[in-house]
């Protein structure tokens, strides 16, 4: 029997799985597959777990060297629930022969769309106006006069399947949009409607700043007090990427200091985010609980991508989206 264990934080609080029950049919019809659900409390795999399940859909518990180093592991795969994978010991899973999947086809278009969603937001001035009319100071409108983006410029930091996706979507919207990839080719970008700049050039040109790269020893604290002091005063920057990308402590005196003029953020450095943390006390940034992009159309797609990674493997096919080949 091939034994899988699930994430317990993908169940809601009716303890019915997030993602619809439609994906789990994949595995429920077949007679050789036998799932379990996990502790939701778990933070992080350990060697009982690993000892038990042949596969793991892997949703925020991290997975460390620590988990799969037991002469008892027979863990062989772990699908992750989403695109990120830096809370998985890549190398070392590779060094174990366990394979390392994710989702990266169902997360482009719903996280392209979280992009722009929050772009619209801070540009209309979305949550200022809400809190006019609650607040019944609706005649204080005039203060908070939105900005249009035809005539504005679009940096984007990474283009992967999202970045390219955010650039398709965005291109009717801006009159320029800029493009930072090291990975990527002036030509490449060309092709999809971008310019190739350096970071601190998409700096200083852009009025919205998009973040989606994904988190490394090169990208992990790159937007700074340096990357801030050559913004526009004008500019917004948002990221939804992973928290450690930004410099939080210096983003916080940016906003500080009016540096610039506003942040989206659906990640932080820590998540949670503390209720007492300084970002919150700022009516020109948005806080999302790294959750903006998940609708019952995405989760289900990424459920289906997840478990047909698992299926795959049973059946000797071909892993599609293996991290750690």
């Amino acid at each position: 029997m091939f034994k899988v264990g699930i994430s317990g934080d993908l169940l809601n609080s009716d303890d019915e799985p997030c993602f619809g029950k439609g994906p789990l049919n994949l595995l429920n019809e077949r007679k050789d597959v036998e799932i379990t659900w996990m502790d939701k409390s778990i933070l992080e795999l350990n060697p009982e777990m690993t000892s038990k399940f042949d596969a793991i859909l892997l949703n925020l518990p991290k997975a460390n060297a620590n988990c799969v180093s037991q002469s008892n592991c027979r863990l062989k795969l772990i699908s992750r629930f989403g695109v990120g994978f830096d809370s998985v010991d890549i190398e070392f899973m590779k060094s174990k022969n366990i394979i390392v999947t994710n989702t990266p086809n169902a997360v482009r278009r719903p996280v392209a769309v979280a992009a722009l969603t929050m772009i619209f937001a801070a540009a209309g001035k979305l949550l200022q106006k809400n809190y006019l009319v609650r607040n019944d100071i609706w005649n204080e409108r005039t203060n908070y006069m939105g900005i249009g983006l035809a005539k504005k410029t679009l940096g984007v930091i990474g283009v992967g399947n999202i970045g390219a996706e955010t650039i398709k979507l965005s291109k009717p919207f801006f009159n320029n949009i800029l493009a930072y990839d090291p990975y990527k080719s002036k030509t490449q970008l060309s092709k999809i409607g971008a310019i190739k700049v350096n970071l601190i050039e998409l700096a200083s040109k852009s009025d919205f700043i998009v973040i989606l790269c994904n988190l490394d020893n090169e990208t992990k604290g790159m937007i700074n007090h340096y990357f801030f002091l050559n913004m526009k005063k004008s500019a917004y920057i948002f990221n939804l990427s992973r928290g450690p990308v930004i410099n939080e402590s210096d983003l916080e005196k940016a906003l500080e200091n009016k540096v610039i003029s506003g942040a989206g953020l659906d990640v932080t450095e820590k998540e949670p985010l503390s209720i007492n943390s300084k970002l919150l006390d700022f009516e020109n940034v948005i806080v999302t609980p790294h959750a903006l992009c998940w609708t019952d159309e995405c989760f289900n797609d990424i459920a289906v991508e997840a478990i047909n990674s698992i299926l795959n493997f049973i059946d000797k096919k071909p892993i599609l989206n293996q991290v750690n080949k």
